[in-house]
């Protein structure tokens, strides 16, 4: 059906976007992506996007696309003419302060411990939503470093890190430890908060990639982390990939 090669990753979307729309997308993706509607796709497709839809009819999707990834998909873009609203956005538009998802106790005591220590420091600041992250990471390797990207690295004896400006975190550990008082202050989600934060206005601010060590940080800060940035539209990736 001339969806690209056989080593392409399809695309597939299942709200209705112009032609224009799905070119974009695929150009934006890059090389190896090849987007296409729903009603002309296969049953191969490696990712399908599609508005929140009922069990019963995510049941049937999956059996028509068995081998792809399905992602739930709240997509407005003024400039396309595109709004596919769904609950998180309808949630969001009242103006709450944050929206969690916590599958147990242990998972929202965290987000509590966070926002309560904005709250006392006068923050007024609306959160995006937070996800609790899936233990294992299925996504694939990291494309090469560009500008405008912040890098999450993990150093290895004998291994060179890509080129970019390095964030200082001995202020924030400052910060962290006269605030709250610990001796381990990369343990807290609040450092991972502020981290994220300075991280993003150093790359606002210079226009070069930004490098973090994230070395030894548990899995709950590294997360929160990457959900600051990934909430900002902030391009990031691991190093190593």
């Amino acid at each position: 059906m001339g969806a690209g090669g056989s080593g392409d990753v399809l695309v597939v979307t299942g709200m209705p976007l112009s032609a224009g729309a799905r070119a974009e997308l695929s150009e934006l993706l890059g090389e190896g992506y090849v987007v296409v509607d729903i009603r002309t796709a296969p049953s191969t497709a490696n990712i399908l996007l599609t508005p929140v839809v009922s069990g019963q009819l995510l049941g049937s999707l999956r059996q028509k696309f068995p081998q792809a990834r399905i992602l739930f998909t709240e997509l407005h873009d003024d400039g396309h003419g595109i709004s596919f609203p769904g609950p998180l956005a309808r949630i969001m538009s009242h103006g709450p302060d944050g929206y969690y998802v916590a599958h147990a106790l242990d998972a929202l005591a965290p987000a509590i411990q966070t926002e309560s220590r904005l709250q006392l420091s006068g923050s007024s600041r609306q959160n995006p939503p937070r996800f609790a992250l899936p233990a294992h990471n299925d996504d694939p390797p990291a494309p090469e470093a560009v500008d405008n990207t912040i890098i999450w690295v993990d150093r290895t004896p004998g291994s060179t890190p890509p080129s970019g400006r390095w964030l200082d975190p001995e202020p924030i550990d400052g910060v962290i430890t006269e605030l709250l008082g610990i001796p381990n202050p990369r343990d807290d989600i609040l450092w991972a908060a502020l981290t994220a934060e300075c991280a993003i206005r150093l790359l606002t601010v210079t226009g070069e990639t930004v490098l973090v060590d994230v070395g030894n940080l548990g899995p709950a800060v590294a997360a929160e982390l990457q959900i600051r940035v990934t909430s900002e539209g902030i391009n990031h990736l691991s190093w190593p990939p």
